[in-house]
């Protein structure tokens, strides 16, 4: 199923057209003006389905791009950041977001040179989906995007965080929902074994839920 707020903005497009048309009808400006119109329309798409720190897809953009890839098989990689927290409360805001930004540059260099899509989930949790790609490919796209990320200028001197990673294997139209949920298991794996970990069947979160971090379920900023 199509994201919603994607659905709504198709759903509108022709309407709006409409209306354009209607307001201008018989005169020049009715050309201008649906060009403006579609302008209008791709900026509020790029913003309803765009992360505005890392510039990457949203949770909204990642749930569509992987609708779209519906038809064939794809490899969904769920990335984290390790002690994310405690770097942002000892050096700050500003250099959490540095740290972030400069993970979603990684990301979408990754995605973009294996013809996927990278999105922020919300945190310091992101997703890359590979459509079509092996899991060998899947594999070596975790490791590189769990590379530890080293921030040099600051007065304490440098800060390294690394990276955790989960990979899910998902045939052709498998619900946008468990292809996360079963990278997020992989990813609660990955974060106690020190390297990215694949999904296989019968794999589980610990119990109890409060014990593991959900990446579906935390709020998006």
């Amino acid at each position: 199923m199509e994201a919603p707020l994607m659905h709504w903005i198709r759903a509108a497009v022709p309407y709006l057209a409409a209306g354009a048309i209607g307001v201008v009808a018989g005169r020049l400006t009715a050309t201008p003006a649906i060009r403006r119109l579609h302008a209008q329309v791709d900026t509020l798409t790029h913003r309803v389905l765009r992360d505005p720190l890392s510039g990457l897809l949203n949770r909204s953009g990642l749930q569509d791009a992987y609708t779209r890839a519906a038809g064939e098989p794809r490899q969904v990689i769920l990335v984290d950041l390790n002690a994310f927290k405690l770097a942002n409360d000892q050096h700050g805001h500003p250099v959490g977001d540095h740290i972030l930004s400069a993970l979603g540059r990684r990301l979408a260099t990754l995605a973009s040179q294996h013809g996927g899509w990278a999105g922020r989930l919300g945190g310091d949790e992101f997703t890359v989906i590979l459509p079509t790609a092996t899991s060998a490919t899947a594999e070596a796209v975790a490791t590189a995007a769990t590379a530890a990320i080293t921030i040099t200028d600051l007065p304490t001197g440098p800060l390294t965080v690394s990276g955790s990673a989960g990979l899910a294997s998902v045939p052709a139209g498998y619900p946008w929902d468990s292809a996360l949920t079963n990278a997020d298991i992989a990813l609660y794996h990955g974060n106690h074994a020190g390297k990215p970990v694949v999904f296989a069947a019968g794999m589980t979160y610990p119990r109890p839920e409060t014990d593991r971090r959900r990446a579906r379920d935390t709020t998006e900023q």
